[in-house]
């Protein structure tokens, strides 16, 4: 009987895991808008 000698799992993702991870890692997708997200600076309206 054949026992391969390394232990290489594979692991089933689908479509929707797939996709998320090409978004996380930046495979094969493009960005088409970046928004900023801004918050009130507490120290701009501290009291002097």
């Amino acid at each position: 009987m054949y026992q391969p000698r390394n232990e290489t799992k594979i692991v089933l993702i689908d479509g929707e895991e797939l996709t998320q991870l090409m978004i996380d890692h930046d495979l094969g997708v493009t960005p088409q808008r970046t928004y900023t997200v801004k918050r009130i600076d507490s120290d701009f309206f501290g009291e002097e």
